[in-house]
């Protein structure tokens, strides 16, 4: 439209001004709607670019920390799996040593080659791995921690770790920035120790009919029993520890995630009413801009 009155034309262009603002808006708005973000740039965040950073990198990090949990978890559980069976198996040799002893047919049971192989599956057990590597020879994953079931104390019957072929280190998991664990099993650890000195005093003192052998060959596994008890319920609390460390994680990365897309993601119900606004502001404006356009100076006078 030509404006051919100078009265109107000041008017005139507030009003266009206000028109082309209004559409900008308006535009802006219905590309948030459509697109579910509020912008696809980091313009359209101004002012919370830092924040938006800082919690893409510690989704990031909680992400990666609950990962390696995972594995670790996995670790532990196959720990455990593998401590329950030897608890089964500790069970099933002592009670052989106690039978034996109280047997006057000792050489019927042949408690020699019963204890020998039930040792073969406990040492099985103790050469656990997950994905490859042993897990109970502490930084040694990839060395048998106990590569020969027959191997004899230094002094017989009294407990030592000269069957031992791992590391005396633990290996050290990080569950969190601040939280770090030892992995709570090493089969050096006294409990086997025991119990190898047990077997192997057991296996002498019933081929030589030696009581006082035997006596202290059950005190050994006994105490080699209720260390294993032990040493699993450090591992078990050690689960629960970082269970609790990985849910607490998630729910962090949950709410970090909630708060990151509240930065960049478009409220629908907001958008929606302002753009309600902004139609009935255009209307109003066209409306406006109609009846300048039709004054005349005549109507400035009035």
């Amino acid at each position: 439209m030509t404006v051919n009155r100078i009265s109107s034309l000041a008017l005139l262009n507030g009003v266009l001004g206000d028109v082309g603002a209004s559409q900008k808006q308006l535009a802006d708005l219905q590309g948030q709607i459509s697109s579910g973000l509020k912008s696809t740039d980091f313009k359209g965040i101004d002012g919370q670019v830092e924040q938006y950073s800082r919690l893409e990198a510690k989704i990031r990090e909680a992400a990666g920390y609950q990962e390696s949990n995972r594995i670790g978890l996995a670790r532990l559980e196959t720990a455990d799996i593998a401590m329950e069976k030897m608890v089964a198996v500790a069970n099933e040799m002592a009670n052989l040593m106690i039978q034996a002893r109280s047997s006057t047919t000792q050489g019927s049971l042949n408690v020699g080659f019963q204890l020998r192989e039930k040792f073969k599956i406990m040492t099985g057990h103790l050469n656990a791995t997950f994905n490859g590597k042993y897990l109970f020879g502490g930084t040694n994953t990839a060395t048998a921690p106990v590569p020969d079931s027959t191997v004899v104390p230094s002094v017989e019957g009294v407990p030592d770790d000269t069957y031992y072929a791992g590391s005396g280190d633990d290996i050290t998991y990080s569950a969190d920035e601040r939280t770090t664990y030892d992995f709570p099993v090493r089969a050096d650890n006294e409990a086997f120790q025991n119990i190898f000195a047990a077997i192997n005093l057991a296996i002498s003192g019933f081929e030589y009919n030696n009581d006082d052998d035997m006596a202290a060959a059950i005190d050994l596994m006994q105490a080699g029993q209720s260390g294993i008890n032990i040493a699993r319920a450090d591992l078990n609390t050690t689960i629960i520890d970082v269970r609790t460390i990985n849910d607490r994680l998630n729910a962090t990365e949950i709410h970090w995630k909630g708060v990151k897309e509240s930065i960049v993601n478009t409220d629908l119900l907001e958008a929606t009413a302002k753009v309600s606004n902004y139609e009935a502001i255009l209307q109003a404006t066209f409306a406006v801009y109609a009846r300048l356009s039709q004054l005349r100076l005549t109507d400035y006078l009035r």
